[in-house]
């Protein structure tokens, strides 16, 4: 069981997209951190888990949820994370 970090409901993990933040720089310094959606749930770092629906990710990104799941320094960019989410519907 994990915590949708918009709605807060528990779901199943498997009901859930893990999203993971990646440092973006030619040195890997945290000038700017970009969401990734984790699908294989494979990639190194922390994690935090949304419903893969656009209310529940626009709610994470409006609370700033996710900086604090992923324990960020910065507000997260969440371009990726949104063009995932209009592809798969």
């Amino acid at each position: 069981m994990r915590t949708c970090v918009g709605c807060r409901h528990r779901d199943e993990q498997a009901a859930l997209l893990r999203v993971v933040a990646e440092a973006v720089g030619p040195d890997e310094s945290p000038r700017g951190v970009v969401l990734v959606p984790d699908q294989r749930r494979q990639r190194p770092g922390r994690g935090a888990y949304v419903h893969p629906e656009p209310g529940c990710v626009q709610r994470a990104l409006q609370r700033n949820a996710f900086g604090r799941a992923l324990r960020t320094t910065q507000a997260p960019d969440g371009g990726r994370l949104r063009a995932w989410l209009a592809q798969q519907a």
